[in-house]
């Protein structure tokens, strides 16, 4: 009774100190909390097997000063691969295509480790090939970004685009 009662009076006064929390530790910043925002994640299986994980960041909203003049994505592309070799593989390598609102993209470039432009997106792993992908302008409204194969499946990826 005596060693309950002291460890509460113990625990109560301990309870005031912290001015900090342990959630405090994990704000962001402006530009990192919209990058969650606009993260979208999907994954193409096929009979229980996962064929291909895309995950894209919509740009735009993000960095409107910066990318304008076009709709930009960055992208994280996983496909299984089986024997084929990791440094020889594309996204065209495996038979997919990817379209904006049915529309190709006018640019699609392989990003290297070393390259800025793949931090800005909060997906980083060895497994994954890392693409910057910019599209024509397209009017207000829902943006489908579409990733396909004729034998494994189809992936969509849906943002909303504002004014």
């Amino acid at each position: 009774m005596r060693f309950s009662i002291m460890a509460l009076s113990v625990l109560i006064g301990f309870s005031g100190c912290a001015d900090k929390g342990a959630f405090n530790m994990f704000k962001m910043d402006e530009a990192h909390e919209r990058s969650v925002e606009q993260l979208r994640t999907e994954a193409i299986v096929q009979s229980l097997e996962t064929k291909a994980i895309v995950s894209t960041l919509y740009l735009n909203p993000i960095y409107p000063e910066k990318y304008n003049d076009g709709e930009y994505f960055v992208g994280a592309f996983y496909f299984a691969k089986g024997n084929r070799d990791l440094k020889k593989w594309d996204i065209y390598t495996h038979g997919y295509t990817l379209t904006l609102n049915g529309k190709k993209p006018t640019l699609i470039e392989e990003l290297k480790e070393s390259d800025p432009k793949r931090s800005l997106i909060p997906v980083q792993n060895n497994w994954n090939k890392y693409y910057f992908i910019r599209f024509d302008s397209v009017p207000e409204g829902i943006l489908t970004l579409l990733l396909e194969n004729n034998q494994t499946g189809s992936v969509a990826l849906s943002y909303q685009k504002g004014k």
